[in-house]
């Protein structure tokens, strides 16, 4: 009864080194994700960090592409597995052309509506060697620590282009995400109504804060705790929609006040006043 005793008591400790053994490993392997929103006024410009992986979401407007090549420069980011396009207005794409040819870009995907700009920018992206993929129904990207899948558009407008933005949702390390590009409330109705949409922990806010978006019913739905404003300052956001979330209760930080926000390790920090949030 006693060796039955001690072979049962080794057992569970060999099963919890190994089991040790591999959460170290992969920690070593993949590191932290990271999350950057980085300030490029009202556009947007979200930078995916996973281990030696990146990815970028939309890629700012022309005006701001020196401010986010040296950002990456900054996070020693020389390689981008993919850069994900949310839908066609310059201040979501048009800085991927100087970004493609600072470093090496493994694939764009572009989102497979029809538009004047869609194969204009495919045309240009396949010249300088970048291969293009659209976004069909059910898309996802998965790699350790990332699994994000478009829940929208889940019809294609043909008077707003925002509202055929590609919204993400899902999981990045250990926080769950929703990117809403620009989509208005067309869109968000849809997702509600098909019942896409999930709770998630941090929000990145639609169309820069306008009072387009974000609505009660959007936000009693995915109840984030926190929620990231691209924003100018000036044009944005709409005091209305700022007011919505705070009375939620919802942490809001926005880029013109904020400047590049950072979520690692649920940990929310900025670089123009060092504050730091922890997400609960």
């Amino acid at each position: 009864m006693e060796v039955w005793t001690n072979l049962k008591k080794t057992s569970i400790i060999i099963v919890f080194i190994i089991i040790m053994f591999i959460g170290s490993s992969t920690f070593a392997k993949y590191g932290i994700c990271e999350v950057h929103f980085i300030d490029v006024g009202q556009g947007d410009c979200t930078l995916i960090k996973v281990g030696s992986k990146n990815y970028l979401i939309d890629s700012g407007a022309a005006y701001y592409t020196n401010r986010v090549i040296k950002y990456l420069d900054s996070n020693s980011v020389n390689k981008i597995e993919g850069i994900i396009l949310t839908h066609y207005h310059d201040d979501h794409y048009e800085g991927i052309y100087n970004i493609a040819k600072s470093r090496k870009v493994c694939k764009v995907y572009l989102p497979s509506h029809e538009n004047s700009e869609k194969y204009s920018l495919a045309d240009k992206l396949l010249k300088i060697g970048v291969p293009v993929e659209y976004i069909e129904k059910n898309w996802d990207i998965k790699y350790y620590g990332i699994n994000l899948k478009a829940v929208g558009p889940l019809f294609k407008d043909e008077s707003i282009e925002n509202n055929n933005s590609i919204v993400l949702q899902g999981k990045i390390g250990s926080l769950n995400y929703l990117f809403a590009g620009d989509c208005q409330k067309k869109e968000e109705e849809d997702m509600i109504n098909m019942k896409q949409l999930k709770k998630c922990d941090v929000l990145k806010v639609s169309h820069h804060g306008l009072n387009t978006s974000t609505t009660v019913q959007f936000l009693n739905k995915v109840e984030p705790k926190a929620a990231i404003v691209t924003s100018d300052g000036i044009n944005t956001p709409d005091k209305r929609v700022e007011k919505r979330l705070i009375n939620k209760g919802i942490i809001v930080w926005r880029s013109d006040t904020q400047g590049n926000i950072v979520i690692k390790d649920k940990i929310l920090s900025c670089d123009k006043n060092n504050t730091t949030i922890k997400l609960k």
